[in-house]
């Protein structure tokens, strides 16, 4: 399958030594295709079912990892320092509350119903292990202790590479890469797009905004033939 990237847009920065950066090179950011995002989801999903039948630990915890990033879009660092008392699946509540984001900053992200359901039997299934669930206990623990982000990346590198979709430079943060688009192809707010990942200037992400030229040249093709 096809390996989707864009182009990202450099906007103007402070002095000549950003301009001389910004006409020096493009850089791309990477990210996968719809087809590619719902295969890896059915793939550690169908691991996990599987999982749970042989009274095993690693794919469950796994596909909840997989799930939040690839419906929520947040940070790798964000999701391993998440607290049992950061989800948020009370009556009328659907989120997450990012303590420590980007530069210290605490956001409150919005998921969608189906990841609210996944997270409320995972704390099920940690509570019946007999794992902490108070409100500081880390969603995600292992036999060594919190999850790192060097875990994270490992897990998702893992699934990537049996799927044949890992390539260097492209694996745990494009997911994150890979929620953005979609989420902007969905209702075309970048300002929405903005708010759940938690950037600070809407120029961050317009990129994603930008991705979408090449949906338009597949509209463009025959339009009048």
């Amino acid at each position: 399958m096809d390996m989707g990237t864009a182009k990202i847009i450099k906007f103007p920065g402070q002095g000549k030594r950003d301009v001389r950066q910004r006409i020096r090179k493009q850089v791309d950011f990477p990210f996968f295709t719809e087809q590619q995002i719902k295969l890896l989801r059915r793939t550690v999903k169908d691991a996990s079912t599987l999982a749970k039948q042989r009274n095993q630990v690693t794919a469950i915890r796994e596909w909840m990892l997989i799930d939040l990033l690839t419906s929520s879009g947040i940070r790798e660092a964000e999701a391993v320092d998440l607290r049992c008392g950061d989800i948020k699946t009370g009556y009328g509540q659907s989120a997450i509350y990012i303590r420590n984001g980007k530069g210290s900053k605490c956001r409150t992200v919005q998921i969608p119903a189906s990841l609210k359901t996944h997270l409320r039997s995972f704390l099920r299934w940690k509570s019946n292990r007999g794992e902490p669930t108070g409100y500081d206990d880390f969603l995600f623990l292992g036999q060594r202790g919190p999850w790192t982000v060097a875990a994270v990346q490992q897990c998702v590198k893992k699934w990537l590479r049996k799927l044949g979709f890992y390539e260097s430079g492209k694996s745990a943060h494009a997911l994150r890469h890979s929620y953005a688009v979609a989420l902007y192809r969905k209702e075309r707010d970048i300002r929405a797009v903005q708010k759940q990942l938690g950037h600070s200037s809407i120029q961050t992400t317009q990129i994603y905004a930008d991705v979408l030229a090449d949906d338009i040249q597949n509209q463009l093709m025959g339009l009048w033939n």
